[in-house]
């Protein structure tokens, strides 16, 4: 049984348990866990936002009293339990100090096999290797003691006397003990039964918990006061009295600088609080790290402005624009990105949600690395007269509140019903937020089951609704000092307890992509292997989208493989671009007469004229113009869509995938202005599409990504999806096998390792399915030893296929040859060579036999000659192997050459 759970950070935690362990009251404690071990080993699953991929966290959970976790309040909160943890257990696992959330379940951990300790100082490892240590950890391992380990954390064991006298200092030598691998499951128990081993590991990064080194204080001189002292003239700010006395700090109070700026996805920092521990509206804050807060001289929580230098962008009514640059009102918030790994090692970086740097530009397309933003101090209005400011008075200024706000829902495809959003926009204004005219808001559904939909692709899941600014009403006191220099350039807030909402009627409007920064390489923006794609077909949608009035619509038509990424690509285009994203399968379009199909494909169109501006995707376009009856009916849909193409609006762009060109007609190929192929990845863009898909997946340590990008020659992106797949469910095989009698949900909640052996045994798999899909026959395993003699029919076919593979650099010096010709009487070992050749190289081993592909009807034998290589640069690299060619391709006027039907001068020029 799951229990709903909270986390509560203890000041001082009890100094002889583990610090990764936690407590419970001991009356929940034995009213909800029912288990056989003394401590309790629960798992507990945190609930976080955007799922990390990782299993749940084992613990041990001991029992405390009420009198010894008094300054945490009660034992339940809203229904949850109570967990009790150290403040070294929030830091390891990026966990808020307040309001983090989660289930438990009771779990009998794995006995661990082996465990590798990396000691990441020299004094670490000659402790480790002591045989102190040694006896200390056996005492631990003891029966009725449950030591855990995890994989990627130091190995923090409860005091005892033989691992050392001082407590601080055993901790300190613990901590920089990190557990490297873990076998067979990536958390379990450690046993007596367990080989350790141990190594070292120099990592420059800092062990968590271990305290700085102390370093000399030294004046720390802001890029402010480094402008400021630029319009001095003298040696230093602080030295130049002069002008300081002379009214320089009238200068001073509203200077700039320059800042990089990425645009990431903020829903990681939902949880971050402001001042007196009020909520944070993260889409009108730029984030900074505590060293970037210092090197600018700001104060956190500070209103500053911040504008995108030279920008060109159309500003929205409300908004302040300085020299045709528009400028936005933005609060100054500290994070912690010590619990974002991918953000490490970027101190000197702010980060700003994809909404606000929307509202900001207008709409422009978001940069894939950091860009620079011009930063200023806001001056707050004038103070009345007789009124005293303090020096510090930015710290506290704010803009002012308004008091009537009205908003305009913005028609999209991600939701149909908003009978709920009275209450998601009640919920979202119990936090302050900064709103301007124009603006869009975003404001999560949260999975809200009243915007659950049922479609072809499984339950949709609306994440965000959107809402468009129409009007913002200032209060009566302030209208008057709205209009002063310092105001708040139309941007105020606005909350439930100060602001009347109203709702106006529907409208549409471009609005911010809810992902960014890649999540996943479903989500993001520039697909690994597909960034060229999606740029294009960006590109290709841009111009008509801003002349309309010059241009056609947009049609273009996508092909390629099957599973290739052709709808990702489409889905990155029209996130780049801020458009909404209509998608619709051709088969759900089909019906059992042509009208019904025509009124059907109407429907669509007329559905994506009212969401402009937007992409409509017709998915597999092919099935809809699939013959049916006669030609009179079949054209009768070809006409209706050529109809809808031409008539179009501007700003819809139509995008139609298909996987063969050839599939179309002539007409229907007219139709689309534009035709973009999608190719099969290279070895390079495969290795990127593996380590995107895998970024998530615990590997083993002897997974090479750039030998399995070889060894996966002709997969496209969702062949190498159904790898990652295959290959978790051969480590689960593999597990069950080795831990007979778990359930197979213990050794998924244990983590699972998954080794090179599971992708061989994976790849071994899908190449059967690829093979048999392309006709390709399953080979046995030949190699150069098993060919006896031929030794220069070896080093012709090793200078003609092989060595361009190992040296392509060959192939840009004209050394290319189209191919080899083995003739020979039979059994003289040409087939068998060939095989050589597919397994040596890893390529894929197409046999062909001549007289399968000639027939009796006229072009039909090309056709299929056609197909064979179509089939081989689909596969590619690969051995075309043709056997029996001289009945495909025989002398002009010998036997069974009659010429007409049956001439071979087609076949062979089509070869």
């Amino acid at each position: 049984m799951a229990a709903q759970v909270e986390l509560c950070c203890l000041e001082s935690f009890p100094s002889h348990l583990s610090p990764l362990d936690v407590l419970m009251l001991k009356s929940h404690l034995d009213s909800v866990f029912q288990h056989d071990t003394d401590p309790p080993i629960v798992r507990f699953t945190p609930q976080r936002l955007h799922g990390s991929g990782r299993p749940g966290i084992l613990l041990r959970v001991h029992p405390t009293t009420a009198e010894e976790t008094a300054g945490c309040g009660g034992a339940q909160s809203g229904g949850r339990l109570r967990l009790f943890t150290s403040r070294l257990f929030m830091r390891l696992h990026g966990l808020q100090r307040l309001g983090s959330t989660g289930t438990v379940r009771a779990l009998e951990p794995l006995s661990l096999d082996r465990v590798v300790l990396g000691a990441r100082s020299r004094q670490s490892l000659r402790w480790a290797g002591a045989e102190q240590f040694t006896r200390g950890l056996l005492e631990l391992c003891r029966p009725g003691q449950w030591l855990l380990a995890r994989c990627g954390e130091p190995l923090l064991l409860p005091r005892h006397p033989l691992l050392g006298e001082d407590p601080g200092q055993v901790q300190q030598q613990l901590l920089e003990l990190l557990v490297l691998d873990c076998s067979p499951v990536t958390q379990g128990r450690i046993t007596a039964n367990t080989s350790l081993v141990l190594t070292d590991c120099w990592d420059p990064v800092d062990t968590p918990g271990s305290a700085p080194p102390c370093r000399p204080l030294r004046l720390c001189v802001s890029d402010f006061a480094q402008y400021a002292d630029g319009l001095g003239g003298g040696r230093s700010l602080l030295d130049n009295r002069k002008f300081l006395a002379s009214g320089l700090s009238g200068v001073l109070q509203a200077p700039e600088c320059r800042l990089d700026v990425r645009v990431v996805d903020v829903g990681r920092w939902l949880g971050v609080r402001g001042q007196r521990g009020a909520p944070v509206d993260v889409d009108s804050c730029v984030l900074v790290s505590k060293q970037l807060l210092l090197r600018l001289g700001l104060f956190n929580h500070e209103w500053v402005r911040l504008s995108r230098p030279g920008g060109a962008s159309r500003p929205a009514t409300g908004q302040a624009e300085v020299g045709g640059v528009r400028e936005r009102l933005v609060s100054v918030q500290v994070v912690d990105l010590t619990q974002s790994p991918d953000l490490q090692n970027q101190d000197e970086a702010g980060f700003i949600s994809e909404t606000l740097w929307f509202n900001m530009t207008g709409g422009d397309e978001i940069p894939e690395k950091s860009c620079t933003l011009r930063i200023k101090r806001w001056k707050p209005s004038p103070p009345a007269p007789g009124e005293q400011r303090s020096d510090s008075f930015c710290r506290s200024a704010s803009p002012p509140l308004a008091s009537e706000l009205h908003v305009q829902p913005v028609a999209s495809p991600l939701y149909n019903n908003l009978s709920c959003c009275d209450n998601l926009l009640s919920e979202h204004f119990s936090t302050p937020r900064l709103v301007s005219q124009g603006d869009i808001l975003t404001v999560p559904a949260e999975n809200h089951p009243d915007l659950l939909e049922n479609n072809s692709e499984g339950i949709h899941r609306c994440p965000v609704l959107f809402f468009r600014v129409q009007k913002v009403c200032p209060s009566a006191e302030r209208r008057e000092e709205e209009g002063e220099e310092g105001g708040g350039g139309g941007a105020h807030l606005a909350d439930r307890l100060h602001t009347s909402l109203y709702m106006g009627a529907s409208t549409n409007s471009p609005v911010p992509c809810c992902c960014v920064d890649g999540a996943s390489l479903w989500s993001s923006l520039s697909p690994p292997g597909l960034s060229r794609t999606a740029e294009l077909l960006g590109s290709i949608i841009v111009p008509h989208l801003h002349r309309s009035s010059s241009l056609s619509g947009c049609t273009v038509l996508l092909h390629g493989p099957a599973g290739s990424g052709k709808v990702t690509a489409v889905s990155a285009a029209s996130r780049r671009l801020n458009l909404h994203l209509l998608k619709v399968d051709c088969v759900s379009v089909c019906a059992d007469t042509p009208a019904a199909s025509e009124a059907k494909l109407s429907s669509v169109f007329q559905r994506a004229d009212a969401l402009q501006p937007c992409v409509l995707l017709l998915r597999n376009l092919q099935l809809l113009l699939r013959p049916r009856g006669g030609a009179e009916e079949d054209g009768r849909v070809q006409a209706a869509l050529c109809q809808l193409l031409h008539s179009a609006p501007s700003r819809v762009a139509v995008v139609a995938t298909v996987c063969r060109p050839r599939d179309l007609s002539a007409g229907v190929m007219a139709a689309f202005v534009h035709q973009v192929a999608l190719e099969s990845p290279t070895e390079e863009q495969r290795r990127s599409m593996l380590a995107s898909l895998s970024r998530d997946l615990h590997l083993g340590r002897d997974v090479n990504l750039e030998r399995l990008s070889k060894l996966t020659a002709g997969f496209v992106l969702g062949d190498l999806s159904a790898l990652l797949v295959e290959a978790g469910r051969s480590a689960c095989r593999r597990l069950i096998h080795t831990c007979g009698g778990r359930q197979e949900e213990d050794l998924c909640c244990s983590g699972v390792t998954i080794l090179n052996q599971d992708f061989t045994s994976a790849l071994e798999i899908l190449q059967d399915a690829q093979s048999t899909a392309i006709g390709a026959p399953k080979i046995p395993a030949v190699h150069w030893e098993d060919v006896g003699g031929l030794q220069q029919v070896k080093k012709e076919i090793l200078d003609t296929v092989q060595l361009p593979l190992q040296r392509p650099e060959l192939l840009s010096l004209g050394l290319n040859r189209t191919g080899l010709l083995l003739y020979g009487p039979p059994g003289t070992g040409k087939t068998l060579l060939a095989k050589a050749v597919a397994t040596e190289c890893s390529m894929t081993f197409l046999s062909v036999k001549g007289p399968e592909l000639i027939n009796m009807y006229v072009g039909q034998s090309e056709e299929n000659i056609r197909e064979v290589f179509n089939r081989a640069r689909s596969a590619a690299p690969c051995v075309v192997f043709f056997d029996e060619l001289d009945s495909l391709a025989p002398s002009r006027g010998r036997s069974g050459d009659s010429g007409g039907v049956m001439d071979s001068g087609s076949r062979i020029n089509k070869v």
